[in-house]
């Protein structure tokens, strides 16, 4: 009877150190999901702040203002413009 009580006494701290273990994993696991969960929502919100940009950047008037202002280009007025034809080809 001792013996049977001795093993079971060992099954039951054996059993209580797996729960204990799991719930540890459990909470470990759980914290790096908020923190992954975290990380996804900033790239989310850093992916809606460059889509703006994006679209910003690609207005026609910023476009036009970038290439005046550090190109020094400008629209072409009609006496600049030539129309060349290529040989061979139809009007």
């Amino acid at each position: 009877m001792k013996m049977l009580n001795a093993i079971l006494l060992v099954v039951l701290v054996l059993c209580a150190m797996s729960v204990v273990t799991s719930q540890h994993m459990a909470r470990k696991l759980y914290i790096a999901l908020e923190k992954e969960q975290k990380r996804a929502r900033a790239y989310e919100i850093e992916h809606g702040q460059l889509l703006l940009e994006q679209s910003t950047w690609g207005a026609q008037a910023v476009i036009e203002k970038v290439a005046a202002d550090r190109l020094g280009m400008h629209a072409p007025v009609p006496r600049e413009i030539q129309v060349h034809g290529v040989a061979g080809a139809r009007p």
